[in-house]
């Protein structure tokens, strides 16, 4: 046990390090060549030339080109973009696959035998999947903070279409007087319409790469307009009323489920707040919940039943406007 330990903790220390050398190494100019790819064309895809360019790089390719053939890789990216992280997706598994094996670690070193494999495991499935849920709420967060300048953003680019711009000015202008996110965002847009892209595939190329639902609908409007025609000021000013709408819709079923909402809480924390209760009064009887198997093999089915009743309530009170 303290051979397999050791050899998972070197396996750790190596995949770190390399992690490290690979982000150290990157040289500035990725950065900014981040902003100048066009959607679809990467520096991930520069990884033929990256291996000749700098040592340790090759494996970092390597491991890029499974992910792609497995389908990760192009997933993995748009969800990284949409957290606004200046991660490759071969890094990416790098780290959730360190942080496996440092799960699996930190057990062994406190538990021994079959026992401490079990929990080694489960705590290993919960690190690897750590980071992606990370990135998941970053990127959420991020798209609930465009959303909320997105009727500002509107408004502005249809003053703009009021005083005899261009639509690519009215979006220029929206995007030097609002504040990140969305600033970030239109700002790339330009930067393919300038590179030679046409107003229909920068907004499509954006609209793919927020991914939210309001800003499809304004995409959606905007792109349908500019195929059959008419006033796109009103179209603007439509999309603006609606979403203002949803807004207000929203804010109402947030009030009438807010008590639903308090009571799944409620419900998931209660059990552990008795167990917390039990403890004190009796540690040497409720110690046997996390000492013994018997009593792991309950807390592991308590949790998976308590995640999954807490989820599937906060999924009834999901409603879709």
């Amino acid at each position: 046990m303290e051979l397999l330990a050791a050899t998972t903790a070197s396996l750790a220390v190596m995949m770190l390090a390399a992690y490290a050398t690979l982000s150290l190494s990157r040289r500035p100019a990725d950065q900014r060549l981040k902003v100048l790819v066009t959607d679809g064309v990467t520096i991930e895809q520069r990884s033929d030339r990256d291996a000749i360019l700098r040592p340790g790089a090759s494996s970092l390719a390597f491991l890029g080109h499974f992910l792609d053939r497995r389908g990760y890789a192009e997933r993995w990216r748009l969800q990284l973009e949409r957290a606004d992280l200046a991660v490759r997706p071969g890094e990416y598994a790098l780290i959730r696959c360190a942080f496996a094996i440092v799960g699996f670690i930190a057990p062994l070193l406190f538990v021994q035998g079959p026992l401490g494999v079990v929990i080694g495991v489960a705590i290993a499935l919960g690190a690897f999947m750590a980071p992606a849920i990370w990135v998941g709420a970053r990127g959420g967060s991020r798209i609930r903070k465009i959303e909320r300048q997105l009727t500002e953003t509107i408004t502005l680019i249809a003053n703009a279409q009021r005083a005899g711009f261009a639509f690519a000015q009215g979006v220029d202008v929206a995007a030097d007087r609002m504040g990140p996110p969305v600033s970030t965002e239109l700002a790339r847009m330009m930067l393919d319409i300038n590179m030679g892209s046409s107003t229909e595939d920068a907004l499509a190329a954006m609209n793919r790469r927020i991914g939210s639902e309001d800003l499809d609908l304004l995409v959606t409007a905007i792109l349908v307009q500019r195929q059959t025609g008419g006033n796109l000021t009103e179209v603007l000013d439509n999309v603006t009323e609606i979403m203002r709408d949803r807004d207000r819709i929203k804010g109402e079923i947030g009030t009438m489920t807010a008590s639903q909402r308090m009571s799944a809480w409620v419900l998931s924390l209660w059990p552990a707040i008795l167990g917390l209760v039990f403890f004190a009064i009796n540690p040497h009887m409720m110690s046997l919940m996390w000492t013994t198997l018997p009593g792991i093999i309950m807390l592991i089915i308590w949790g998976a039943l308590n995640m999954a009743g807490f989820l599937t309530m906060r999924r009834i009170l999901n409603i879709d406007i």
